[in-house]
């Protein structure tokens, strides 16, 4: 087997066809929800093979190349973006009906939002996202997906793929005027309303908010990875962010309405 980079390290291994990664609670209600997808003609997602009785599923390896970077020339490229937000969009039309259609108790990792229209990915990043090239062609790791509004899902994608951070970040490829302009064309791809792109900004900021608390709430629970999260300075970031968000709020209307 061979181990695969990134999420849980030195936890989830890639077996030939398949990826073996570690199970949650919320483990079968993702399976659940893959198979719908698949029912609704998404095929850029893994397909959910099985829960094994040592607390792991199994399923279909998504093939491509993932990259955090958007400095690199491919994942950051405009190709790049404009195909992102078309799989986005493409994956929330598939989640439709889910909720109303699923028979079964229903667990979540993260904590539903009103109102619940689809099933969010709740993680829809780069690293989280396979490609081919200059396009994206697939969606991995849905841990974190539950129930909430498309803008909840679309916020943190535009969030992550603008990236909407402060530049000041090393890590950060693009300043404000080209982040503005991507944060436009994804939400132009994606087919966003004015409504929800007016909201978008505050949307975000309580987007991240929500994960602050979540990972605050983990780490204090004795999660050993949220808490190692929290002292990395992950915490630190998404609330500097929140300000970067809410400093820039007028230009980021401007550029969006």
């Amino acid at each position: 087997m061979e181990l695969l980079e990134g999420g849980r390290t030195g936890r989830i291994w890639r077996d030939g066809d398949t990826v073996v990664r570690p199970s949650g609670e919320w483990t079968p209600t993702a399976h659940r929800f893959l198979r719908h997808l698949r029912s609704k003609g998404f095929l850029a997602a893994p397909e959910p093979f099985q829960i094994t009785s040592e607390g792991e599923e199994i399923v279909s390896y998504v093939a491509g190349r993932v990259c955090e970077d958007l400095g690199d020339p491919l994942a950051g490229s405009e190709r790049m973006l404009v195909s992102a937000a078309g799989l986005l969009r493409a994956f929330h039309t598939a989640s439709q009906g889910f909720l109303e259609s699923d028979s079964e108790a229903q667990t979540w990792m993260l904590p539903p939002q009103e109102p619940r229209e689809i099933v969010c990915h709740g993680d829809y990043a780069p690293y989280n996202v396979a490609t081919a090239g200059p396009e994206a062609v697939g969606i991995i790791d849905f841990d974190t997906a539950h129930p909430a509004s498309r803008l909840w899902d679309l916020a943190y994608a535009v969030y992550r793929w603008a990236p909407l951070s402060d530049p000041a970040n090393p890590s950060v490829a693009f300043g404000l005027d080209d982040q503005l302009r991507r944060a436009e064309i994804f939400c132009a791809t994606y087919g966003a309303t004015v409504e929800e792109r007016r909201r978008l900004p505050e949307m975000i900021c309580r987007r991240l908010q929500a994960l602050v608390d979540f990972m605050l709430a983990r780490a204090a629970a004795g999660d050993q990875t949220f808490a190692d999260d929290v002292a990395e300075g992950d915490v630190r970031l998404y609330l500097s962010d929140i300000d970067y968000i809410r400093q820039h709020r007028d230009p980021v209307l401007k550029a969006l309405c």
